[in-house]
């Protein structure tokens, strides 16, 4: 197992088409495909994998060594679908994948735990970091991805999650029956409000909305405003469910294998220097995307902590049963998740609620 200190151990797909050029083996040429089943520009995790991560790493590998790196970039499902990353990478379909850790519910279960301790931070700047320390205290996160032959790299957080809704409403009560799309480990967040649960994912989501198989969503406001869902659900309620770094990257273990050890040393580096990118553009774009929706003629509130604080300790005993499923499976899932929380406290959270984790 690499160790993340950093040479390893988080909304692409990367086939190995590693060959060489020359006769010089001290000088050879690789072709990565890197690919992510979202589309590059509305989501974070993945619009820095095209501004940072893949321009960094093939500048500094071509300046730094005697090697060239090219990749082929496949996203918004041009090599793999949502469901389809990290088989793909399994397979050596793609060399680098990057996928949300909630399309795939029992394979990366472990690595869904901010969607199970929800209400922690809305802030990226202090979830992202949080859970990447976890995940280097804990090695289970890594070795989860050893099973499916890859190496577990890092991963990106998200913004804080919020409600858009074709209707408008001030309090939980209100969605009571109403049908509400997510993507899935988030889904119970709703339980509270006893909303219909929908399963759903982004690429879907505007469709959905406009025809009436749901009328409200769990999402951030950067996509809502880039995916403009605004046009057909004009209400969006910050809710305070949390920041989520659920966007792990791998990379093929045979992939990893042929690369020279300069090349690996320049993609664990710039691993980090992309998961800071990540959660700075998250941060950023949390606020300036509701302003944005504001223009666009969407409806933008608040929820209230007095509403939060209802809805953390109607949840309260799920999240202990999440912490549960981690031991049935034989992680030290209550540890870990206190942990998490006395972690990401220590980097500036302020929880509205802190769940008692028995």
């Amino acid at each position: 197992m690499i160790e993340r200190t950093r040479y390893l151990s988080l909304f692409g797909a990367v086939v190995l088409a590693t060959s060489v050029v020359g006769s010089n083996a001290q000088a050879d040429s690789f072709t990565l495909r890197i690919a992510a089943g979202h589309p590059a520009p509305p989501l974070s995790p993945v619009n820095q994998l095209q501004k940072t991560f893949v321009p960094n790493v093939t500048k500094r590998v071509a300046a730094e060594t005697d090697h060239t790196v090219r990749f082929i970039e496949g996203y918004g499902g041009t090599i793999a679908n949502l469901f389809e990353v990290l088989e793909s990478t399994q397979k050596g379909l793609v060399d680098i994948g990057a996928m949300c850790s909630c399309f795939e519910p029992t394979k990366l279960f472990v690595h869904n735990i901010n969607y199970f301790t929800p209400f922690v931070s809305g802030d990226p700047r202090i979830m992202g970091p949080a859970t990447r320390q976890i995940h280097d205290e804990f090695s289970y996160f890594s070795e989860v991805f050893e099973k499916f032959g890859q190496i577990y790299l890092g991963g990106g957080a998200f913004d804080d999650y919020g409600l858009g809704t074709k209707f408008p409403w001030t309090k939980m009560s209100e969605l009571k029956g109403v049908k509400i799309g997510a993507a899935g480990p988030n889904l119970p967040w709703l339980d509270y409000a006893g909303a219909s649960k929908v399963q759903t994912n982004l690429n879907e989501v505007y469709n959905a909305l406009q025809s009436g198989v749901y009328d409200g969503i769990v999402i951030f406001p950067a996509p809502y405003f880039g995916f403009k869902f605004g046009e057909v659900a004009k209400y969006y309620t910050t809710m305070g469910w949390g920041s989520v770094a659920a966007y792990p990257i791998s990379v093929n273990k045979n992939t990893w294998a042929k690369l020279p050890d300069s090349v690996k040393k320049i993609i664990t580096e710039e691993i980090d220097v992309y998961e800071i990118a990540v959660q700075e553009e998250s941060f950023t774009k949390f606020n300036s995307s509701l302003e944005k929706l504001k223009k666009q003629g969407v409806t933008v509130r608040d929820l209230g902590d007095v509403e939060r604080k209802k809805m953390a300790l109607a949840i309260e005993p799920w999240v202990n049963q999440k912490a549960g499923e981690y031991e049935a499976l034989g992680f030290p899932g209550k540890k870990t998740f206190r942990r998490l929380i006395a972690v990401a406290k220590e980097k500036g959270a302020t929880p509205v609620h802190e769940y008692n984790i028995k």
